[in-house]
């Protein structure tokens, strides 16, 4: 066991994003432990969340005394029941007894801000045996999450970065669980964010105020969009999004009100500042420096059509309105 240990802490700093940390964590106690279920529940960053989002679950069942896998990692809201709101209140572990068996609730802490709950399911009482074994490769699992962010957010906004968007998305397009079901994926949306004429606002009130729009915004954005660790910031005042498992009349709904928020919110120095979004749909296997290109398109059309609005890609392909897009680059669209 002492083995299995000492290999197990290196593979869990062997990670080089948060996504492959989680999943050697979870991969971790599932090795190690008699366990049936691990999730990984995100919270908001809301003073009172009404609901947390499974962002990582791991189901372990045994064939012929071999444990066998399965991963998910579609987003789903999950409701605060009695047991997880404690845990959010006090910040402490949780263990709950149930007729088939075991609930435990761990708080993951980074930086002093409660991040995300492990729920473990086991038939078996664990924290007899494990308790000192879970708290400690939390423990590890903490601190190094500490080092990994700090590499993976934008200083300014504490989105994540451009780099870590590519991890994500070719995470999300080639899935862990080769029996994830391509479907899962059929109504996903990348979406691109531009704020109107910030060239402007830098050139009239200075960069300090540019600053103080981008914080905002992201803030909004933060406060806003379901799952925070799906937000990026591209580079400069543009912004991505990715929004799973969603009906085109939903997402273009959820963006629209988005939109309508942002030009309604009082801006420091600035008062009312716009945006113009892009965005398009992908699927598994797609080829993300196309999925970014329509995006990028579908945003395009929107600076040229008066800003502050929302264009989908398939839409404009399909109404055949892209080829009004206007040659000439000398036109200053940002």
């Amino acid at each position: 066991m002492n083995h299995e240990i000492f290999e197990s802490i290196i593979e869990i700093t062997c990670q080089k994003d948060t996504d492959s940390l989680e999943y050697s964590l979870a991969a971790t106690l599932a090795e190690l432990i008699d366990i049936s279920e691990v999730t990984f529940l995100n919270v908001p960053h809301k003073e009172l969340p009404s609901y947390l989002t499974s962002q990582l679950k791991l189901t372990v069942t045994s064939k012929e005394g071999k444990k066998r896998y399965r991963w998910d990692n579609q987003m789903r809201n999950v409701d605060i029941d009695k047991y997880s709101q404690t845990v959010i209140t006090h910040h402490q572990p949780l263990s709950i007894k149930h007729d088939d068996g075991y609930i435990h609730y761990f708080p993951i802490v980074i930086s002093d801000e409660l991040g995300s709950i492990l729920k473990i399911h086991s038939l078996q009482d664990i924290l007899k045996h494990s308790n000192d074994l879970i708290n400690g490769f939390i423990r590890i699992y903490q601190n190094y999450q500490v080092i990994l962010t700090e590499n993976e957010r934008d200083k300014l906004t504490g989105l994540l970065n451009r780099k870590t968007f590519e991890n994500k998305l070719n995470r999300l397009l080639k899935p862990r669980d080769e029996s994830v079901i391509t479907s899962l994926l059929s109504n996903c949306w990348l979406v691109m964010i531009d704020i109107d004429h910030f060239k402007s606002v830098n050139d009239n009130f200075g960069h300090v105020c540019g600053d103080e729009i981008l914080l905002h915004l992201a803030q909004l954005m933060k406060n806003y969009f379901i799952n925070n660790n799906l937000l990026f910031r591209f580079g400069g005042e543009e912004f991505v999004i990715i929004l799973e498992h969603m009906p085109i009349e939903v997402a273009m709904a959820t963006l629209e009100h988005f939109r309508h928020l942002v030009s309604e919110f009082n801006f420091p120095f600035v008062g009312n500042v716009t945006i113009s979004l892009g965005f398009s749909q992908f699927c598994i296997d797609d080829f993300p420096p196309s999925i970014l290109d329509q995006a990028d398109k579908a945003l395009y059309y929107a600076k040229q059509h008066g800003r502050n609005c929302l264009y989908n890609y398939e839409q404009l392909v399909l109404e055949g309105k892209l080829n009004q897009l206007k040659e000439n680059g000398s036109v200053e669209l940002f």
